[in-house]
């Protein structure tokens, strides 16, 4: 079996997220040793010893097939999550306020990737429409366009724009938030259908991992406050 947790990979949070994994399989007494890093997303979601996953919201309603169970997500400490929930923020390299660029049809947005939930999705609730659009892969891509000057606004995924602060300051370095997206769950933690079975055993070893003060540090670093089970409904 394999586990993948890699939504959020940055080489300064592995170790985090690599400690909260071995604090999950203590809980279980039983899983893989050590986390998937190799195989990423999506490849990951399809790979036939896949335990668990986390992905975004979107690909698991419009991809992921309904035999997929949700375990739940992560409770992140960003600026306006609760109960593990969150909302992308709307950034830009100009002057000018949403409305202002919402209103001008030369606003040009970069978008991480047309299936995502929170830097597409969330940007057309926002927006009222699809605004004029280039695909740059990844978030701190769209962070990067609009430095640069390619792209005058962009929906970042809220925790992806907080370690961007810190790791990557370069990327983000005189970017504004001008707005937020609508509240959605944050990234969810599925199982594949063989798998439904231990759904209630995986939900409270995530839980007693996210709770043990031993893991503060790695909490810490990976923004994680709490665990908040949800069905995939």
């Amino acid at each position: 079996m394999i586990a993948s947790l890699a939504m959020y990979p940055f080489a300064q949070v592995r170790a985090a997220t690599n400690d909260l994994w071995a604090a999950i399989r203590r809980n279980l007494g039983w899983g893989p040793d050590e986390l998937e890093w190799n195989v990423l997303t999506p490849d990951v979601w399809s790979d036939p010893n896949l335990l668990l996953a986390q992905c975004c919201g979107w690909p698991l309603v419009a991809e992921l097939p309904d035999s997929m169970a949700v375990l739940g997500t992560f409770d992140y400490a960003v600026p306006d999550s609760v109960n593990g929930t969150y909302r992308s923020v709307i950034v830009t390299g100009t002057e000018r306020s949403l409305d202002e660029l919402r209103a001008d049809p030369r606003t040009l947005a970069a978008v991480n990737d047309h299936l995502s939930l929170s830097g597409w999705i969330s940007l057309q609730h926002v927006w009222g429409g699809k605004p004029q659009n280039f695909v740059t892969g990844a978030h701190i891509e769209s962070c990067r366009a609009l430095v640069d000057g390619r792209a005058q606004v962009a929906c970042i995924d809220a925790v992806s724009f907080n370690l961007f602060e810190e790791f990557e300051p370069a990327a983000v370095a005189g970017l504004r938030v001008i707005g937020h997206g609508p509240r959605i769950p944050c990234l969810p933690i599925f199982v594949p259908v063989q798998h439904v079975a231990k759904v209630p055993e995986l939900r409270s070893a995530f839980a007693a991992a996210v709770a043990a003060p031993s893991l503060a540090e790695a909490r810490r670093a990976f923004r994680i406050r709490g665990f908040e089970p949800r069905d995939r409904a």
